[in-house]
């Protein structure tokens, strides 16, 4: 056979294979859409507080989408997310308001990009989103879930964090996101008002630096004896007569700050002290992968074994396997200018950051009567509380790395289980979002004008060489 033909039917050969492997994989791919997310946070998976919100829906919805063409595609591809988890739960319907005006003023829609979660019951309760994210849906099925508020009182006049301000120091981001997830927070001043209120839910000692007065530290103590919640936050200057009411419940400062040389992988300073090791029976850590900052915090001491009746759990510490834990002596930190710490002179440990404590009191009911059971109907109450080594993780400077933490350990306080999750992630980049047309004109290209393109190179090189 010549030379030139044998060269050109081999090149019509491959060709031909080169198109039937297009097309195989062509018809794979349409065979097989389970999308598969390798993002570095998981943008395009829905996260596990999402999911809950779908499934623990005990009456269907349907969320409209008010988006032109142009947005249409990036809507659908959010809301299908939620579609895919229960589809008899959970529906939606992408509308444009220029086509539809009159469902758009039904639901009082004034701009594109807004949405509108209505409730499939008798009666049509409605619930606005103000653009169509995962954090937005996720609020509002929740919120419509929601069956109470919780009211959480921070204390002031001590020297705590200041829950308005927003700069680095302050809480306004945790404040914002208590309110989202049905908390209603309120400061509290004892020298103002001697009591705290009968409405608690639970208190938030935010980082005091002055301690209480004798009256006050009454009132905390007495609110606690009786079923109380504390969230107690530690700073480096924080008065050791906070103590008396920690140690009761088996937790308490060890006198340390935390320097942790696990933080040079994150490039920060060793001030740093990384939680890498959490608690996986206890709700508010169970799930938690995700690493966790505190800055110049205490050092807790956990009791073994704890008080009687008193459940203690360390919920959050530093590496584990290798220790990466500096200890370094309070007065050497508070009220210096610079640290010099030798390493060399001080074993690497493991660090608590954060623990929890429960003690359960069961008391006979009353009864006018006495029964003839052979037990009767018991009250179970319940005092929790929170301590965490440093309340910089929860101020705005740390509180975007700590948030999953810090709403759980509210709603885990507060008894409102159903609210302890792991949270949608924040975007980090959008996603080319294109129209139906547009993608068409994508497939096209890609699909044909590429091909033949390659081809009709290959068949003019062959021709140009004979």
């Amino acid at each position: 056979m010549d030379k030139r033909l044998a060269s050109f039917l081999n090149t019509i050969v491959s060709v031909i294979i080169a198109f039937a492997v297009w097309v195989m994989i062509l018809l794979i791919s349409n065979n097989n859409t389970t999308p598969i997310d390798i993002t570095k946070n998981g943008r395009f998976t829905l996260a596990l507080q999402s999911k809950q919100a779908v499934t623990s829906l005990t009456t269907p919805v349907k969320v409209y989408a008010f988006n032109d063409e142009k947005s249409k595609a990036k809507s659908e591809e959010v809301l299908k997310r939620y579609s895919v988890v229960d589809p008899k739960k959970f529906s939606y319907e992408v509308v444009d308001p220029t086509k539809n005006p009159i469902l758009a003023k039904k639901f009082g829609i004034r701009m594109r990009g807004e949405g509108v979660i209505e409730v499939k019951d008798s009666k049509g309760r409605t619930e606005r989103l103000t653009g169509i994210s995962e954090e937005e849906i996720t609020a509002g099925l929740l919120k419509l879930q929601r069956n109470a508020t919780y009211k959480a009182y921070f204390l002031s006049g001590h020297g705590e964090r200041d829950l308005n301000q927003t700069e680095a120091s302050g809480m306004s981001q945790l404040r914002s996101d208590l309110v989202k997830e049905g908390f209603v927070v309120e400061q509290l001043t004892l020298s103002a008002t001697p009591k705290i209120p009968a409405d608690t839910n639970l208190l938030v000692l935010a980082g005091p630096t002055q301690p209480l007065l004798p009256g006050e530290q009454k009132l905390v103590k007495d609110y606690l004896d009786n079923y109380g919640r504390l969230l107690f936050m530690y700073e480096a200057e924080t008065p050791d007569s906070y103590t008396d009411l920690l140690k009761p419940y088996g937790i308490e400062p060890d006198g340390n700050i935390v320097l942790d040389q696990a933080s040079e992988l994150l490039r920060a300073e060793p001030v740093f002290a990384i939680g890498l090791k959490y608690d996986a029976e206890h709700p508010i850590t169970k799930d938690y992968k995700i690493q966790t900052m505190f800055m110049l915090a205490r050092s807790l001491k956990v009791a073994s074994p704890p008080p009687p009746g008193v459940i203690d759990t360390t919920l959050v510490t530093t590496n584990v396997n290798p220790p990466t834990a500096l200890m370094v002596p309070i007065d050497q930190v508070v009220g210096q200018t610079a640290l010099k710490i030798d390493p060399s002179k001080s074993k690497p440990a493991v660090a608590t950051l954060a623990a929890a404590a429960e003690k359960k009191e069961v008391t006979p009911s009353a009864s006018p009567t006495p029964s003839p059971a052979p037990e009767q109907a018991k009250d179970t109450r319940q005092v929790r509380l929170v301590v965490v080594s440093d309340s910089d993780a929860l101020s705005n400077q740390l509180y975007v790395v700590n948030k999953d933490f810090a709403l759980n350990s509210f709603n885990w306080l507060a008894a409102n289980n159903t609210a302890i999750s792991i949270r949608p992630k924040d975007e980090l980049a959008q996603p080319l979002n294109m129209s139906g047309a547009e993608q068409m004109k994508l497939m096209f290209m890609i699909s044909i004008v590429l091909p033949c393109f390659v081809i009709g190179a290959g068949l003019f090189n062959v021709m140009r060489r004979q």
